[in-house]
């Protein structure tokens, strides 16, 4: 065989047309065509028996494997029948001498076609959906449902077959005949029989499970997680109503293509040979997410079989699953292994990408700085061995690969062992607890790392006694405050802040400066706090919040105990008050009120217990009693300048007006006080009518001051000296001009007085 040499001479090639099924072709050929030349003895004129027989015998062979190669091509195995079998040889086999009738040669080539069909229907038989897993494939479920499905068909096939009249005829000969091959017959058939009931069944209980593979395999992987138990729970129906699937080896099979199948996914959603090259805080999402969907997915298998008690009915044995967890996770739990020396790869690659952006402080922070860069430069260099990488990293298969990882956690060591030393050098020189603890967030999840962690948990230990040095200071600033407090009688507070919630604040503040130190010592994931020094640190600690909180109390509970009462006492006092000897009034808003105001309000910000009702009603109308006060400082404003600015002689023009303002105001002065309902509208008359008379009594002294003014520009002289000499005579040449100027100058005004005097009669 090979290539032609050259060209065939012609008649040597033979030109036709290949029919699409060749092998359909090739049946009929032999059945219709070479089968009936060569079978026939007619066609052997002259040949010796034994040569025409040989030659029948393989013709029918070639028929025979021809027919049974169709059936495999369909998926079906197909039964050859032996030779002659469609010539009507056994019409006498009914009969009792029938038997004698028969060739010996019928009956052989019929035992010669069970056996045959035994072999057949036993390689059928023996075939498991097991066996690509036993030969190292990776199956997923639906190769077990397509399994079930064409071994039901397939063994139908062969039950119809072995039921066709012909065969049931060959049959009853062999039995006449006393066949020991009839048993075997006999035998094979009730093995077609179960092997038949048991696929039927199968096929049946595993077609309710197609649809959630489908939906599996139809969604991404991170989207995955509902379905799983819904999948398990038709494989515990499955479990629990199929007579023949409930057992361990089935069912395990079935997990194990299930777990096939959810690695194949995981492998698409994850993308072997572009997982670390690209971003790898993305990367490592991804890797975390596939862990957590297959933890969830063993944890739902673990619950289904605790809980398979439930799927079982009344009465009906109740079947455990007792083979172990690894028996199905087997291969799952070395991808995992796998997965998890990337998820490791990545975690180290996120944790040395942030040496590029680490800077320190100090003295030392730039040379600190410049090594750490190097080292992320370095680090780049041997990250490169998987990044420029274009295998399978997930291959299980793949040594390579760990071969890799391990040289490269050994370059990750000593890289941990320089960033230790480096965190200790930029711990010596931190300035103080505050710069000692950014340094820690700084270096972040590098502290985790063993190595680092380490060289820095020796430095812990330190960060407890500066903190105790802290909070001696802040003891000694409490006892301070507290002396001072008692020299003076009354808390030290911040310029413009109110005693109490003055008092409250500066104890917060104080709090705050030794609460945030000690939220970072509880954030650190380290045992040092339960030494020795660390709980005496706590315990002053916390004798020092105590402190800090009484006071606190003390200074509120005080205030309330007369808040109260004198913003009760002050509410109810007079509006106005006036001095018995100079008549003058005065807004009577008690400062006390307006402390409480103060106090309210820096205390509702500080949120520091629950107001008093009392103190919360004057805060909530605090908007119209400090409009009514303004209104009221503005009428006292006006009647004070009244009283002081009034001469005697104008006097008697406005005691009239006077008296009456006299009369309302006494209803102020006796009766309204700070709580009087509608006080606004009823001291708006009293206010207006002393602003009207003070608005009219200004603008009567502003006329009258113009008056004056108008009546002092009379006073200059009508005729001047010439060249404004005191000893030349007066210049008279426009003596007539000046008159008429200065005629018409007090007429003018003489107009404009009138009507400055009207205005003020008005």
């Amino acid at each position: 065989a090979g290539p032609l040499a050259c060209p065939p001479a012609p008649g040597h090639l033979l030109c036709g047309d290949l029919p699409a099924a060749p092998l359909q072709h090739l049946a009929a050929l032999v059945e219709e065509v070479l089968v009936p030349l060569l079978a026939n003895p007619q066609n052997h004129p002259g040949w010796p028996h034994v040569v025409s027989q040989d030659v029948i015998r393989h013709a029918c062979s070639l028929e025979n494997s021809v027919f049974m190669v169709i059936g495999q091509v369909n998926g079906k195995t197909l039964l050859p029948l032996p030779a002659g079998s469609e010539r009507d040889k056994y019409k006498d086999s009914d009969n009792e001498n029938g038997i004698e009738l028969v060739d010996k040669s019928i009956v052989h080539s019929i035992e010669s076609a069970v056996i045959e069909w035994t072999y057949q229907i036993q390689k059928v038989l023996k075939r498991e959906s097991s066996e690509p897993l036993l030969e190292g494939q990776d199956p997923h479920p639906k190769v077990e449902l397509e399994f079930w499905k064409s071994r039901c068909e397939d063994l139908q096939c062969i039950y119809s077959q072995l039921k066709t009249r012909r065969v049931l005829t060959m049959v009853a000969l062999l039995e006449r005949a006393q066949s020991t091959y009839f048993p075997a017959f006999q035998s094979m058939f009730r093995d077609v029989e179960a092997a038949l009931a048991e696929a039927q069944d199968i096929n049946l209980h595993l077609k309710p499970l197609q649809r959630p593979l489908e939906d599996i395999e139809n969604v991404e992987f991170n989207e995955v997680k509902p379905l799983l138990g819904r999948m398990l729970h038709v494989v515990c129906l499955i479990w629990a109503t199929s007579k023949y699937y409930s057992t361990p080896a089935r069912i395990i099979v079935l997990l194990q293509e299930i777990c096939s199948l959810l690695i194949q996914q995981a492998r698409s959603y994850l993308n072997p040979e572009d997982l670390l090259k690209g971003e790898t805080e993305e990367s490592l999402g991804k890797v975390q997410n596939a862990f957590d969907i297959f933890n969830y997915f063993k944890q739902a298998f673990e619950e289904r079989r605790e809980n398979l008690s439930t799927y079982f009915q009344p009465g009906q044995e109740l079947k455990q699953w007792g083979f172990p967890s690894v028996m199905v996770f087997a291969r799952l739990d070395n991808f995992l292994e796998r997965l998890q020396l990337v998820n490791d790869l990545l975690l180290t690659a996120l944790d040395i990408e942030k040496l590029e952006k680490l800077e320190f402080s100090g003295i030392k922070g730039k040379a600190l700085s410049q090594q750490v860069l190097s080292m992320y430069e370095e680090f780049q260099e041997v990250y490169k061995v998987f990044s420029d990488r274009t295998d399978d990293c997930l291959d299980v298969a793949n040594m390579e690969f760990e071969d890799d990882v391990c040289d490269f956690k050994e370059k990750v060591e000593d890289m941990d062992r320089r960033l230790g030393a480096i965190f200790e050098q930029a711990f010596d020189d931190a300035a103080s607890l505050e710069h000692a603890f950014k340094l820690i967030d700084i270096f972040g999840s590098l502290l985790e790392r063993p190595l680092i962690a380490a060289d820095a948990s020796a430095k812990y230990h330190l960060l407890i006694t500066i903190f105790d040095r802290d909070l001696d200071d802040a003891k000694w600033i409490y006892l301070e405050h507290i002396q001072e407090e008692a020299e003076l009688g009354y808390p030290p507070v911040h310029r413009n802040m109110p005693l109490v919630a003055g008092g409250i604040r500066w104890a917060r503040e104080l709090r705050d400066r030794i609460q945030v130190p000690f939220s970072n010592f509880t954030n650190l994931m380290h045992p040092f706090l339960d030494s020795t020094e660390g709980k005496r640190m706590i315990q002053k600690y916390e004798e020092l919040i105590q402190l800090l909180e009484k006071y606190q109390e003390k200074l509120y509970k005080d205030w309330l105990q007369t808040v109260s009462e004198k913003s009760q006492y002050n509410l109810t006092q007079p509006l106005i008050r006036r001095d018995p000897e100079s008549k003058l009034i005065a807004v009577n808003f008690d400062p006390q009120l307006l402390s409480v105001l103060r106090e309210v309000s820096y205390l509702g910000v500080d949120q520091v217990g629950r107001i008093p009702e009392v103190a919360a009603d004057i805060y909530s109308s605090k908007e119209s009693l400090r409009q009514l006060a303004a209104n009221l400082e503005l009428m006292v404003t006006w009647y004070n300048k009244l009283l002081r600015t009034v001469l005697e002689v104008e006097y008697p023009l406005i005691q009239g007006q006077l008296e009456n303002i006299d009369v309302q105001l006494r209803e102020a002065e006796t009766t309204l006080n700070w709580k009087t309902e509608d006080l606004g509208d009823r001291i708006s008359p009293v206010v207006n009518s002393v602003r009207d008379l003070e608005q009219r009594i200004q603008k009567t002294k502003d006329n009258i001051e113009e008056i004056q003014n108008i009546m002092k520009s009379w006073v200059s002289p009508v005729f001047e000296r010439k060249d404004g000499k005191g000893e030349s005579l007066l210049y008279l040449d426009d003596r007539h001009d000046r008159l008429d100027r200065h005629y018409r100058l007090i007429i003018d005004s003489g107009h404009k007085m009138h009507l400055l005097i009207k205005i003020c009669l008005l």
